[in-house]
């Protein structure tokens, strides 16, 4: 039952007992207080009618008439308000009831204790009400207010940071509909400050992940005569560990892109590792499928079973303007656009993702190619990251959306063209942001 219900409830019941106890009580009073002012009326009656008949001879008139009060509807008796002259009763005030010919009865309108009597009776019954009807309400109060200072201290404790506090009070339907709601507020202050911290952990490991992937980042383009470089890291809202870098090994020089599993800080601890590992590697090993092998069993030996890098590397040698081209699970191929017969030509070589497979598998399917440069040739190695932008209605942008926009743009100078990519890839998303980080390097032979 709701609290206005109880209250109407409980108030009246206590004032519907009150009062019948009253009226009774009152009705018996009255009716004896009633029969004593009647006798009481007739009693000083009859002392002043004998008053009258032994003092009528000598000291007519001994009274005189004041106002007139009309007479008694239906009875034919006057009603006078008159002065008492003489008797005992000098100068006193009196009712004369007297008819058209028989005599007057005066009644002296003396000081009534019964009516005194009366009034009392009423202040104490009224009295007796408001003392009811307030301690009624005092009990409702207490009732109401008991669970109320629970709630008070339930709120408190939420308020000290126990979020998950649970309310314990009964009352009203109002009383434990307010408990509810209180604990539904802990619940969603809860998960607020669940998702502000865990907003906040993400933060710091976004910016976290982005410093380590700016600080591995090539600080400038190599120098190879004949030849121009373009590099560009594009970073997403959840960075991983995907990256792009630069070694030169006598004439050689060496461009490979990488993607990992895994984001935030895990894949940018993973992409660190991998980058050490390849330096390391193509710097030091005799062949590129040596270098490999050796990186693979190094990464598989040291991360987690189920992550893993992927890579695409290029060894350029710029005095036979032949390039060497390994791939390592890479999603995107090598893209060529071939300046002779203005095609774009896409090359994947065989190959398993680094420190997914101890060795046999990866040695087994590892495949380097050889890739001729010509006069005005690009090529283009690019992350998966790029392919996967789209639209707001989901429609993807692609890989075919990649390669129109080189094909169309293939003969601008490395930079511009890298520029030109990146912006068509945005204004067909709409500037929508990039599902995952990726690197696009672009290696170009000058026409002459």
């Amino acid at each position: 039952m709701g609290l206005a219900a109880r209250f109407a409830l409980w108030v009246s019941l206590a004032l519907a007992l009150v009062m019948a106890g009253a009226s009774f009580f009152l009705f018996n009073r009255s009716q004896h207080l009633v029969d004593r002012s009647v006798d009481r009326a007739l009693t000083l009656a009859a002392e002043e009618q004998l008053v009258h008949s032994q003092l009528e001879a000598a000291e007519k008139p001994h009274y005189h008439a004041v106002s007139q009060m009309g007479t008694l509807r239906g009875k034919g008796v006057m009603r006078t308000e008159v002065v008492i002259e003489g008797g005992p009763r000098k100068g006193s005030r009196a009712r004369s009831y007297a008819t058209e010919d028989g005599p007057a009865i005066l009644l002296p309108l003396e000081a009534d204790p019964e009516q005194k009597d009366l009034s009392s009776l009423f202040l104490f019954v009224t009295g007796l009400v408001i003392l009811a009807g307030a301690g009624v309400a005092s009990m409702i109060a207490n009732q109401v207010a008991k669970p109320l200072e629970s709630l008070v201290q339930d709120v408190r404790t939420i308020a000290r940071g126990k979020l998950r506090h649970r309310t314990h009070v009964t009352g009203a339907t109002e009383v434990r509909d307010l408990a509810r709601a209180i604990d539904k507020m802990g619940d969603s202050l809860a998960e607020a400050q669940g998702s502000e911290v865990e907003l906040g952990i993400r933060r710091r490991e976004r910016g976290l992940a982005l410093q380590l992937a700016q600080a591995f980042l090539p600080s400038e383009e190599p120098w190879i005569e004949g030849y121009r470089v373009a590099g560009r890291f594009v970073a997403s809202d959840e960075p991983g560990g995907g990256f792009f870098d630069y070694c030169q090994v006598g004439e050689r020089t060496i461009l490979f892109v990488c993607d990992v599993s895994g984001k935030g800080v895990p894949g940018s601890l993973i992409g660190a590792t991998a980058r050490a590992y390849l330096r390391t590697a193509l710097q030091t090993k005799e062949g590129l499928a040596a270098a490999l092998q050796w990186v693979n069993r190094e990464l598989y030996r040291d991360v987690e079973r189920g992550l893993f890098a992927t890579a695409m590397v290029v060894v350029l040698d710029p005095a036979e303007n032949v390039a060497q081209v390994a791939c390592a699970g890479h999603k995107l191929p090598l893209l060529r656009w071939d300046a002779q017969d203005g095609q774009l030509k896409a090359l994947q070589p065989n190959g398993f993702a680094l420190g997914f497979d101890a060795g046999p598998v990866f040695d087994k399917r590892l495949e380097v190619i050889r890739v001729p440069v010509q006069a005005g040739d690009r090529l283009v190695l690019a992350g998966k990251g790029i392919a996967s932008l789209t639209k707001e209605n989901g429609e993807e942008w692609g890989e075919t959306g990649l390669y129109r926009s080189l094909h169309r743009n293939a003969q601008l100078d490395p930079a511009q063209l890298l520029e030109r990519v990146l912006q068509e890839a945005q204004d067909f998303s709409g500037n929508q942001p990039y599902p995952s980080d990726f690197s696009l390097v672009i290696l170009a032979r000058d026409p002459a």
